[in-house]
């Protein structure tokens, strides 16, 4: 085995545990976060889990234990955006095929739930992970900037324009 600066083996045996525990406790805030940018709750799952393996696998080069949480926010925003431009490559080259128009059941919240995220992806990814970030992972104004990498305006201009466009999708829906 080879030995880690600082307090050797034992330290990283308690920064792996650590890391665990993170994972354990966020794993649900994270998925419902990337389920939310990628409307497929297979995919979110598998950006979570990747997300933490890239965190862990990284783990040496981790400075303050204290941010791994927002370094693995970072991680599952990344992967998103990610798969967000698979999709679109995909998307773009995939032979169009005739598919049949399915509408979910018209049962109370499951109904408004998946209104809800099918407006969600008419928004432009900038707009859909700023109005994710800021109002449902109820990040502030700052954090959501940092997260998505833009400054504040940025990041309120991009929650105005997204909040009006889903208002204006969802009451074409009703």
């Amino acid at each position: 085995m080879t030995a880690w600066p600082g307090d050797g083996l034992a330290a990283m045996d308690e920064l792996t545990t650590k890391l665990t525990e993170l994972y354990q406790d966020n794993y649900r805030q994270l998925l419902r976060i990337a389920v939310l940018l990628v409307d497929d709750r297979a995919s979110a799952e598998d950006i979570v889990q990747d997300a933490y393996v890239r965190v862990f696998d990284s783990r040496t080069r981790l400075r303050d234990p204290d941010k791994a949480l927002a370094f693995l926010r970072q991680a599952v925003l990344n992967r998103a955006r990610s798969v967000l431009r698979r999709r679109m490559v995909a998307k773009r080259y995939q032979p169009r095929i005739a598919t049949e128009d399915s509408r979910p059941d018209d049962t109370g919240r499951g109904l408004d739930r998946a209104v809800l995220a099918d407006a969600l992806t008419h928004l432009p990814r900038r707009q859909r992970e700023a109005v994710v970030l800021r109002y449902y992972a109820d990040f502030s104004e700052a954090r959501t900037a940092q997260l998505m990498g833009v400054s504040q305006g940025a990041v309120k201009s991009y929650c105005s324009r997204g909040v009006a466009r889903l208002s204006d999708l969802l009451r074409e829906r009703v």
